[in-house]
């Protein structure tokens, strides 16, 4: 078996990236297919996730990967990655598509040479790819609205009004989680959007954002977080205002603010992502394909091709989800 290990950390213009090499005493195979992962955003929590489940497949079938990105959301500086990959012909490309219309013109740079590319946590339909994988954002607007449904409901049905907080306005996958969370909660008796922002993925401004909200809109009594730092940001700015009785937060994903939130009773719930497994099922595709010459058979004009799950986690189940 090959030991993978990430052995060092390498600053680049704008971003940053993780560098696996075979570990102590490991063979070194001759001419192993190279991977690049351009991640959205490196070093974050949900993100991490995926680095781990990429290296897993790494050490489980032995190519060389590399996993890049920059430290905040910047497509340019994802664009730029994925062009560096693209210069030094590697054998596969992982990334998001999170701003498609800015990307498209790479994904064709890449099929013209015939570097194959797989999607992750977000689809473009307008581009070409050999697989995508991520959450089912229907489903995952379902479960939330679901659960967010039979809670209140239990109290009687009161009015619910909600600040809906996503990454930015136009990333696929925040939009249609937002359009399947409005579309299911229309069977609740009185529930009202009262405000749609975005934070960019950044815990300041998400804070900074609630503080200004919840002052304009003190109806708001109902926070619906769709990405990483909405949920733990809200938890923040409600703890200090002590609005703990009157909002109740969702969020997305199992970053550990997120699940001490829920611990210490701040947030009601988040629906989790399996990023791991987005991270080694793109892996394990473009394995398949590059070594082994098999081609995805599954194709989803609707959606992923392969849905890496998801689910709600309170303070009921939080021990059995971390265990």
């Amino acid at each position: 078996m090959q030991y993978w290990n990430t052995s060092r950390l390498i600053a680049t213009a704008g971003a940053v990236a993780f560098s696996f090499t075979l570990g102590a005493g490991a063979a070194v195979a001759a001419e192993k297919p190279v991977f690049v992962f351009v991640t959205p955003l490196i070093a974050h929590p949900v993100w991490d996730d995926a680095r781990y489940g990429f290296e897993e497949a790494a050490e489980q079938f032995g190519f060389e990967g590399q996993y890049v990105g920059p430290q905040t959301i910047d497509p340019v500086e994802m664009v730029n990655q994925i062009e560096i990959a693209i210069a030094q012909g590697v054998d596969g490309i992982i990334s998001m598509p999170i701003a498609p219309e800015a990307m498209r013109p790479v994904w064709k740079t890449a099929a013209k040479a015939n570097i194959p590319v797989v999607f992750v946590g977000s689809i473009d339909p307008e581009s070409t790819s050999l697989a995508s994988v991520g959450t089912d954002e229907i489903n995952l607007g379902r479960i939330g609205a679901a659960a967010i449904i039979e809670h209140f409901e239990a109290q009687g049905s009161p009015p619910l009004r909600a600040v809906v907080m996503q990454s930015t306005m136009d990333a696929s996958f925040a939009v249609k989680t937002r359009d399947s969370y409005l579309k299911h909660l229309e069977a609740y008796p009185d529930f009202e959007m009262v405000i749609n922002e975005s934070n960019n993925s950044d815990m300041l401004t998400a804070i900074q954002k609630y503080e200004a909200i919840f002052a304009t809109y003190p109806e708001i009594n109902l926070v619906i977080g769709i990405n990483g730092e909405a949920g733990p940001a809200a938890a923040k700015v409600v703890k200090e205002q002590r609005l703990q009785d009157k909002i109740t937060i969702v969020g997305i994903d199992d970053v550990a603010e997120t699940l001490d939130g829920i611990e210490d009773g701040v947030i009601w719930g988040t629906v989790a992502q399996s990023f791991h497994q987005m991270g080694f099922l793109t892996a394990q595709i473009l394995y398949d394909y590059v070594v082994n010459g098999k081609t995805p058979d599954t194709k989803n004009p609707d959606g992923y091709d392969f849905d890496s799950g998801a689910i709600f986690v309170t303070a009921e189940n939080l021990e059995s989800y971390k265990n």
